[in-house]
């Protein structure tokens, strides 16, 4: 992603706002320069594009901080095994191991959760989703104003599901609810052929749940953090009930996100296609 928007406050508002090259006279002083850790484009300088930076750049390799009375949990895991040594110069976290640290870097015990967010909250937990939100759908190229389940003032259309690490929002996904409050079928769902992205035509699919956004920041991809949020969204998003994997689809998958669904519920069409459960 080339993120080469910032934010700016204007009143209670943030409007994203593109970064521009400031020139003074001519001057080739000023110039865009490009963060190879977390991608984004900005003026080296700007104190003010610095800045924007210094948060851009903490929140996609790090989460963002979440405050412990956020959210309902519906995971808990405490595992001193998975203790980790972080990196402070690359902010990437290893194994700990017998040996001892060379370099200063602190031991990080893990304690993570997931807690379930309610569209309908009117504290922090929901500013701080639509913060995250406003991030990802800049990486993913999105359309900003898709999530209405964030617009509304029941959970009956969704809630989201974070993954807390030591008080860190480091992966998120949001849930759709395709059948809504009535429990009726939607004709949302679709088939889509892996390897051209092409839907399949005159077949609508049933299914319950779509997963409208999946972001895990950089440091904690590859760790199987994606998949735990979509397995306690299944038992948690309707009550009494746990969604079966064939029951939840996908809206616009990545390139990334494409590989995850054809593992997570991929299904072979005889004709050897692979398809993946989507919606629209």
């Amino acid at each position: 992603m080339k993120a080469k928007k910032s934010q700016r406050k204007t009143g209670k508002k943030q409007n994203l706002i593109q970064s521009t090259l400031q020139v003074n006279g001519g001057s080739k002083s000023n110039k865009l320069v490009k963060c190879d850790k977390c991608e984004m484009s900005y003026s080296s300088t700007s104190i003010e594009d610095r800045a924007i930076h210094e948060k851009y750049h903490a929140l996609q390799l790090h989460g963002r901080k979440w405050s412990p009375n956020w959210g309902s949990i519906a995971y808990t895991k405490r595992d001193h095994s998975s203790t980790m040594h972080l990196s402070r110069s690359m902010g990437t976290m290893t194994p700990l191991n017998s040996s001892p640290l060379k370099n200063g870097s602190s031991i990080v015990h893990q304690e993570e959760k997931i807690v379930s967010v309610r569209p309908d909250k009117s504290n922090g937990e929901v500013r701080a989703m639509m913060e995250i939100m406003t991030l990802v759908n800049n990486e993913l190229n999105a359309p900003h104003d898709e999530n209405d389940i964030w617009n509304s003032t029941t959970e009956e259309k969704g809630k989201a599901f974070v993954y807390i690490r030591n008080d860190r929002a480091i992966g998120i996904v949001i849930i759709e609810n395709l059948h809504g409050g009535n429990g009726k079928a939607s004709d949302r769902g679709r088939w889509m052929v892996y390897d051209s992205r092409r839907l399949v035509q005159n077949v609508y699919p049933d299914f319950k749940i779509g997963i409208s956004r999946i972001w895990v920041c950089r440091t904690a991809r590859n760790l199987g953090i994606a998949t735990k949020l979509i397995d306690i969204a299944r038992e948690n998003i309707i009550y009494g009930e746990v969604v079966p994997r064939s029951q939840v689809a996908w809206s616009q998958p990545t390139d990334s996100g494409g590989k995850l669904a054809s593992k997570y519920n991929g299904m072979m069409h005889k004709s050897g296609k692979l398809l993946l459960p989507v919606y629209i």
